[in-house]
């Protein structure tokens, strides 16, 4: 089994379409069949469901997918660690980041990394923290900025910040001219909620669920951003901390809330693996490092 091979296998597992996986890795489609065949000769396994739209995994090759990442990841670790002896700091760094960052930027983070080690290609993909931690887990990236909590996964983790949870309600409604609400006293007004899969509504949700207060949902969304302006237009309360109001200028205010909602963020690594020297650099500039 090459790695050569199984770079092959993870650019058509992760495109699910042989066109765009071959032009991803360079090869005509016929030279990235043959080899991806071979492979599984080798294995004595199909790996994957061909068919004239789109490509599945087979049972095989969702097994080997996680594995096959954590060699490429390997194989790329290896050479960026060769790069940091001689000098020079190469390679790739993927950074999941979830979208309320809390007291830390990663967008300055990223930026300031990028001034100081030039030649280290960056990739940042948001998503949800279940999402993030198992793409660190297998591989896919580096490093992760999680909001806590989170299911266990083999992970090390960093706590770096901690911020309150704030309701946040448009600025003509007469909780605005509060400076702490109770949130148990909130049962009649209608919210809305940040997506279901995040960290964030979790922590809500059992915190809520700790002091009886049922929240009723006007409309649930994907995106912050969408979640400020729809306050804003007057849809409902939110609870969300403190930093996911920094542009929402005055058209929505931030109340405290009784009792207190701490929202804490984490970095994430694999466990399993000692950070690349890319990975290293980065972690060396987190704020406490």
């Amino acid at each position: 089994m090459e790695l050569r091979q199984l770079g092959h296998f993870v650019a058509v597992a992760e495109e699910r379409h042989f066109t765009r996986a071959a032009r991803r890795v360079h090869l005509v489609q016929s030279s990235l069949s043959s080899s991806l065949r071979a492979l599984e000769r080798e294995l004595g396994a199909e790996l994957l469901v061909r068919n004239s739209r789109r490509v599945e995994l087979t049972e095989a090759g969702r097994a080997l997918l996680p594995a096959a990442r954590r060699a490429l990841a390997a194989a790329r670790d290896g050479r960026d660690a060769v790069d940091a002896v001689r000098g020079l700091l190469r390679g790739h760094l993927a950074i999941g980041a979830i979208q309320s960052f809390g007291a830390i930027d990663p967008l300055a983070l990223i930026a300031r990394y990028h001034r100081a080690y030039p030649g280290v290609t960056l990739r940042l993909r948001t998503a949800s923290v279940d999402a993030l931690a198992a793409a660190v887990a297998d591989g896919e990236l580096d490093v992760a900025f999680l909001g806590l909590p989170m299911r266990a996964r083999p992970l090390r983790l960093v706590p770096v910040a901690t911020e309150s949870v704030v309701l946040a309600v448009p600025a003509d409604d007469p909780l605005a001219e509060e400076t702490v609400v109770d949130l148990a006293g909130l049962g009649d007004r209608e919210f809305v909620e940040f997506r279901a899969d995040s960290a964030l509504r979790a922590l809500i949700d059992r915190r809520c669920a700790e002091i009886g207060l049922h929240r009723r949902a006007s409309c649930e969304v994907d995106l912050i951003p969408d979640l400020v302006d729809l306050i804003a237009e007057g849809l409902g309360i939110a609870l969300v901390p403190r930093s996911a109001l920094r542009r929402a200028g005055p058209r929505v205010v931030a109340v405290g809330v009784e009792p207190e909602i701490p929202f804490e963020l984490a970095v994430a690594t694999a466990a399993d693996r000692p950070p690349a020297p890319a990975t290293a650099a980065f972690l060396a500039m987190l704020p406490g490092a």
